[in-house]
């Protein structure tokens, strides 16, 4: 049962950002930390990445524990369950196609969880920056 009213709902999920998360910052600001250059949602390129790394051909999507469905730490909503179900798989159903596409045209894609940017943002890090000194 949810503990909101639908107007509450509807504010929360209103206010939810697709750009500058609190997992975007961090790994943001640990990049610019170590001196590494990168544009930031590249709409121009399939997926608009959350990070590009254009010259080294990379992209990082930073995908959140609930729109992409953590395995371990996903909470389906306990209204209107029919729809999330199909929107969520929806949204992973996306994920492996613009993974899939990327590749196909050369990319380098690494997905981040939230959860795993929030526990340890450095071995987040350190698997951005093993692909890019590659």
């Amino acid at each position: 049962m949810d503990n909101l009213t639908p107007a509450q709902r509807k504010k929360n999920m209103q206010n939810i950002r697709s750009k500058g998360t609190i997992p975007e910052k961090i790994i943001m600001r640990e990049l610019k930390n170590a001196g590494i250059y990168f544009s930031t949602h590249a709409n121009n390129i399939i997926g608009s990445p959350d990070i590009v790394f254009r010259r080294k051909k990379i992209v990082v999507f930073i995908d959140s524990d609930f729109w992409h469905k953590h395995p371990t730490r996903f909470i389906m909503p306990q209204t209107n369950t029919n729809y999330w179900i199909n929107k969520i798989n929806r949204n992973k159903q996306r994920d492996k196609i613009v993974t899939k596409e990327l590749r196909k045209n050369g990319w380098r894609v690494i997905r981040l969880w939230g959860y795993d940017i929030k526990k340890s943002s450095s071995r987040c890090i350190k698997r951005i920056l093993k692909e890019y000194n590659k």
